[in-house]
């Protein structure tokens, strides 16, 4: 018994160090457990945080309201602005509009300009439903648009039976058909003036001038593609050619490369002329290319406007 009286006693018997240890353990647990008595809490009025809450709640229902009713005006707006635009309509004559007119009847400005060339090129609306046959309208701009097309009939269209009125304006009226142009100094500003020529065959006109050296026979104008009896009739009275400045090339003195551009002699041709002129030294006329099957007499007759030697 005494053993174990003396056990229990070495088991409750601390050092001093231990002593020590266990107190300090003892007053950080007293902290820990007096620690949410010791701070004081902040004093917050439970009143007011409720009031301060309902302002936040009713600051966040009015913001998203605000948003809702704000976001379909907004877009109604630029509906009604983009709507307005697309379909604003008014009268117009198609054969005379210009590029800002078709913008505003809703078409974009490529699809503008696609028309204006159409038109340039010798294109013209006789009636309302021609204009729906040309690639930018649409099935539904036409239909948008064809009660406002107003097709102007072109001037002094008269019966021969029918007496024509007097007209203080008839000068204006008739100014086109007027109109003569010089073929071989014309720039394609005069060109256009011809009924049937717009910028495209203008500067056909000139490139095959330029080739040409001139033209000699109005006729020759129909050698250009794209240029039929048809167009070349529309404008055919209007055009006068002065031969004396024709540009002439001396056979003799250009290569193979340079003759060859001619409208009139092809790279073959313009070989055997080299070759006959290797041969002979000098061509003195186009017959000897004609006897040497060189050229063949109907190039000689064309070309002898244009040649020197």
């Amino acid at each position: 018994m005494s053993k174990f009286s003396g056990n229990i006693k070495e088991l409750f018997s601390f050092t001093r160090n231990e002593r020590i240890a266990i107190s300090v353990l003892l007053i950080i647990l007293a902290i820990v457990w007096l620690y949410p008595y010791l701070v004081s809490k902040p004093n917050i009025d439970d009143e007011s945080f409720e009031e301060f809450k309902v302002l936040v709640d009713e600051f966040e229902n009015n913001k998203v309201k605000s948003e809702v009713a704000e976001t379909p005006i907004k877009s109604n707006n630029n509906s009604n602005r983009k709507k307005e635009k697309e379909f604003e309509t008014f009268e117009f004559d198609p054969n005379t509009a210009d590029e800002n007119i078709f913008v505003r009847l809703g078409f974009s400005q490529k699809q503008a300009v696609a028309i204006i060339n159409y038109r340039d090129k010798g294109g013209k609306f006789k009636t309302a439903d021609d204009f729906k046959k040309i690639y930018v309208v649409s099935e539904n701009n036409f239909k948008r648009l064809k009660p406002y097309i107003k097709i102007k009939s072109p001037p002094n269209q008269y019966s021969e039976t029918q007496e024509k009125p007097v007209d203080t304006n008839k000068n204006a009226a008739t100014t086109r058909n007027n109109i003569f142009v010089e073929i071989n100094s014309a720039d394609t500003t005069e060109l256009k003036k011809l009924r049937g020529i717009g910028s495209y065959y203008a500067l056909l006109i000139v490139d095959y001038r330029n080739k040409l050296g001139g033209f000699v026979d109005i006729n020759q104008l129909k050698e250009i593609d794209g240029i039929d009896d048809k167009r070349f009739s529309q404008f055919s009275n209007q055009v006068k050619i002065d031969t004396s400045i024709i540009q002439k090339f001396n056979i003799n003195k250009l290569t193979v490369k340079e003759l060859s551009k001619h409208p009139y002699i092809s790279n073959h041709d313009a070989r055997g002329i080299e070759q006959y002129r290797n041969f002979a030294g000098k061509i003195e006329n186009l017959q000897q290319l004609v006897k040497e099957n060189a050229i063949t007499d109907k190039q000689a007759e064309k070309l002898k406007y244009y040649v020197e030697f």
